[in-house]
């Protein structure tokens, strides 16, 4: 599915939503964003797959936040979906976050308003590039998963069918690149614990339990329980 797909396929998903609401007089219960940080080889997105499929909130993973961010026309069609009180939240958004920005100027306002529009829908797993900087919600569960270096090394050699030693570097390649774009977009460190609502290292607990960690923890910050997928 090309990015132009999946972002259609979301807006009319909003549609859909707007929709219900409008014939019903009801208010559809708002359920706040997920947004996953994650070393390279920690399971970060494995994780998002296996929230989404449980949950029914859509993945945004880092590769495609980065294809809607350059596609010319995605930040548009997603603003639209939004009413005018909130399409002003979002640009004074963008307009704070890139003051300071002096470079990939572009880049970066279209991210934002497109992570924007995404938080103020709500149901929605954001994977990595900066998620839990660019989602101000107070009620945005925010998590980051860790392992041992060794470990890494170990996964990413077997999954990628390559050398421990390739691993090794692929590995630190892809940390310095993370720490390199939240420092010059964000001003942070992405590892610092206190940015996140909860740090879990994946080696110590298998994925169903992490899953069943974050569901119970969006549960007690939000006061929702997410309704299994339909």
């Amino acid at each position: 599915m090309t990015v132009s797909q999946i972002v259609d396929k979301q807006i009319k998903e909003w549609d859909h939503r707007t929709e219900m609401i409008t014939s019903s007089h009801k208010k559809e219960a708002f359920f706040p964003l997920i947004t996953i940080s994650r070393e390279f080889g920690a399971l970060g997105g494995t994780l998002a797959e296996k929230l989404g499929d449980t949950t029914g909130f859509e993945v945004w993973d880092r590769e495609l936040l980065g294809a809607i961010a350059e596609d010319m026309d995605s930040d548009k069609k997603m603003l639209e979906t939004l009413d005018e009180r909130r399409k002003q939240d979002v640009e004074d958004a963008v307009s704070a976050f890139i003051s300071d920005i002096h470079t990939n100027v572009n880049y970066i306002r279209s991210l934002i308003r497109v992570v924007k529009t995404i938080e103020e829908h709500g149901r929605g797993i954001i994977v990595g590039r900066g998620g839990n900087y660019i989602c101000q919600k107070q009620e945005n569960l925010n998590i980051r998963l860790v392992r041992p270096f060794k470990s890494r090394v170990k996964h990413i050699a077997e999954k990628h069918k390559i050398p421990e030693a390739e691993a090794r570097d692929l590995i630190r390649k892809k940390d310095e690149e993370r720490q390199e774009y939240v420092e010059r977009f964000f001003y942070k460190d992405l590892t610092t614990a206190s940015d996140y609502d909860l740090v879990i290292n994946s080696e110590t607990f298998s994925l169903d339990q992490i899953e069943e960690m974050v569901i119970d923890a969006y549960k007690v910050k939000t006061g929702r329980t997410i309704p299994p997928k339909s």
